[in-house]
């Protein structure tokens, strides 16, 4: 006996689905440490968004992730960018996609 067709039509997408999934995530993180300060010494996210917007960047998000703050962002030349940055001063420690 033979399923029909819907169920396996929906087996078929499930298993696309599963096999794209690796494709959609982030392509890299950040294996260092951007800071031991306690979170109560961090900027707030809105404040490095300003920064980084005043050096020219178009922002999308600002997160947590560990130690360090991701900086989601475009350049000035419009190149998507994911920064990872010490919340306590801001500065880049590290960038997806380079050493």
């Amino acid at each position: 006996m033979h399923a029909p067709a819907s169920i396996t039509t929906l087996a078929l997408i499930v298993a696309l689905a599963g096999t794209a999934w690796p494709l959609a995530a982030p392509a890299s993180t950040y294996a260092g440490e951007c800071t031991d300060r306690p979170k109560a010494e961090w900027l707030a996210t809105t404040e490095v968004k300003a920064r980084f917007e005043a050096q020219g960047y178009t922002v999308g998000k600002v997160k947590a992730g560990g130690s360090c703050y991701e900086v989601y962002a475009k350049d000035k030349d419009g190149r998507k960018v994911e920064l990872f940055v010490n919340p306590v001063d801001a500065h880049v420690v590290g960038q997806a996609g380079k050493p």
